[in-house]
């Protein structure tokens, strides 16, 4: 049976175009899924869309307006039988089986005709049941859509296929539904692609690049960028079209700063039973050299660890950061470069507080995940709320743990250090290099060093170390220089080292997945004694040397040794 569609009568002849339930642009440029040769029809000029309750006519600010059944309008419900008119280009929506309606304003037509709507998908998803039998591997419709499809079958992580990707927009309505029959448009076939690509391989972000003859797009995996595919100049436009849409974002603006959102549902095993789970994508978009590039941030929990085991620590670290974690007051300091999973860590440690007993509040900027049962406030410096206006205001509404996304100034270092010594337990983050380094950040922004003495209870420093791929790492004797190192710090009997080769399960990386390497800090007597004195990054380190202190290089080789990394990629990273 056949489905919505609709008559387009314009310079071109008539013609029809079906509505497969995914929002449709319009306008004269060629990046739309309808393009109309009509000189009072703006670049982006308008978008059906389907909602829960029908189609949906949108104006996109055109400079000329959109008019519905004659009458000018901005957004409005369109049911069977409506005219758009744009000059003189005549759009007409038409709902086989449907009775048309009296209006765009006849409340009673849109009720019957969305009734009948439903009926009528119904019907239609019956007749396509012979399309496609399940697992039949789809047809590729071009060169590009081939590549990605071989890029996902490479990776080890099938639970899904790109299918079965439920997107949602901006408000929190299902734009694209999960169908193993629909043809959803070149556009969204590529989207949902990239992002399985995603999902499979553990990607953090997606790069898309316009260039002078294509547009490029690249995946940051295990924090390295890996090129995926490089898409036609005008598919590669529609794509970006096509996040503008799903995102809410103007798409007739393309020289300025955009950003906006979009979520996704997807199958996940969980035990013996599939379920569906959310993840987040944050848009942004920013003028460059031959367009807008595109940045989308992955906000995927299920690729992070999720309480303090998930973590991987060493069995006397992990339990001195759960301990701390318990206590009434103190302080858990975080350290080291961007990107190097400080807050991750943070989070993992709030998972495993008993948030029913005890008010747990957050600073962050911005809030990425959410996390269930907590207080989580964005940091807002336009409007006046900044990190320190924000800690101070939180500290007045009783509150039993305060994470403070980043010490940033003198005054937020100041007053969350005080906080752990007044009766709440306080995490946060500095950039530093190590341990004993971020204790001298917080000197350093001014807070006296009795203040940091007695409020801070432990420091941890960490970065993160890809590991090697397990279906390709290559064995190999260790060189007299590596076999000298290993004894630096206690190791001995090594009789081979692994380095990485590349295959297509890894993108041709060698390695497979990111390791945390932790050193632990614990505010010992003897260290309070040296902060009190005047303070040096070689008192510090004497103070804790006999406190069999594990430093960043001692964890990094220990990973060499256990076949678990590389020595360059330790080495380059904890440098």
């Amino acid at each position: 049976m056949q489905t919505a569609y609709l008559e387009i009568k314009d310079a071109k002849g008539p013609r029809q175009v079906p509505l497969d339930g995914g929002p449709l642009t319009i306008g004269r440029n060629f990046t739309n899924l309808l393009v109309i040769d009509e000189p009072m029809a703006s670049r982006f000029h308008c978008v059906i869309e389907k909602g829960s309750d029908g189609f949906h006519l949108r104006d996109l600010e055109s400079r000329n307006g959109t008019l519905l059944n004659g009458k000018p309008v901005h957004q409005s419900l369109i049911v069977s039988g409506d005219v758009v008119a744009i000059g003189k280009t005549e759009i007409k929506l038409v709902v086989p089986a449907v009775r048309a309606g009296s209006g765009a304003n006849s409340k009673a037509a849109a009720d019957t005709a969305m009734a009948e709507l439903a009926h009528l998908v119904s019907d239609e998803d019956e007749a396509d049941d012979d399309k496609h039998a399940p697992g039949e591997p789809v047809v590729a419709a071009n060169e590009q859509e081939r590549q990605l499809r071989e890029r996902a079958e490479a990776l080890a992580d099938r639970s899904f296929t790109d299918r079965q990707i439920v997107l949602i927009n901006a408000r929190g309505k299902v734009a694209y539904q999960a169908d193993a029959k629909k043809d959803v448009g070149e556009a969204i076939t590529i989207m949902r692609l990239i992002m399985l690509v995603c999902f499979r391989s553990r990607a953090t972000d997606i790069h898309i690049e316009p260039k002078t003859d294509d547009v490029h797009v690249r995946i940051r995996v295990d924090g390295t960028m890996v090129d995926v595919v490089r898409l036609n100049k005008e598919l590669g436009l529609k794509l970006l079209s096509a996040v503008k849409v799903v995102s809410d974002i103007d798409i007739a603006q393309r020289n300025i700063v955009q950003e906006g959102h979009f979520s996704a549902r997807v199958p996940t095993k969980k035990k013996t039973e599939m379920v569906e789970r959310r993840v987040d994508y944050r848009v942004s978009f920013a003028p460059a050299m031959h367009g807008q590039k595109l940045v989308i941030r992955v906000l995927d929990t299920a690729n992070a660890p999720l309480h303090i085991d998930d973590l991987q620590l060493p069995a006397k670290a992990r339990e001195i950061i759960r301990r701390t974690g318990e206590q009434d007051a103190g302080m858990i300091l975080v350290c080291g470069p961007t990107g190097s999973g400080k807050t991750t860590t943070l989070y993992a440690i709030l998972r495993d507080i008993d948030i029913t007993q005890r008010n747990v509040v957050t600073i962050e900027d911005p809030v990425e995940i959410q996390l269930e049962g907590v207080t989580q406030i964005p940091v807002n410096d336009s409007q006046g709320n900044s990190f320190s206006a924000l800690l101070r205001s939180v500290l007045r509404q009783d509150p039993d743990v305060i994470l403070v996304g980043e010490i940033r100034d003198a005054e937020t270092a100041r007053v969350a250090v005080q906080a752990g010594m007044t009766g709440h337990l306080v995490f946060s983050t500095v950039h530093a290099r190590d341990a004993i380094s971020g204790m001298f950040r917080l000197l350093d922004l001014g807070v006296e060093p009795y203040v940091v003495a007695s409020g801070l209870h432990v420091v941890v420093a960490q970065r993160l170390v890809r590991q090697l791929c397990p279906h390709c790492k290559v064995a190999k004797p260790p060189t007299a220089e590596q076999v000298k190192k290993f004894a630096t710090f206690g190791i001995t009997g090594i009789k081979q080292v692994f380095q990485p080769k590349g295959c297509k399960k890894c993108f041709g990386t060698g390695h497979f997945g990111r390791r945390g390497v932790f050193e632990i800090l614990v505010a010992t007597p003897k260290l309070r004694d040296a902060l009190l004195k005047t303070p040096t990054i070689e008192g510090c380190r004497g103070a804790l040397s006999a406190e069999n202190y594990i430093t960043l290089e001692d964890s990094g080789y220990r990973l060499i040794a256990e076949g678990a990394a590389g020595f360059d990629e330790v080495e380059k990273t904890i440098a």
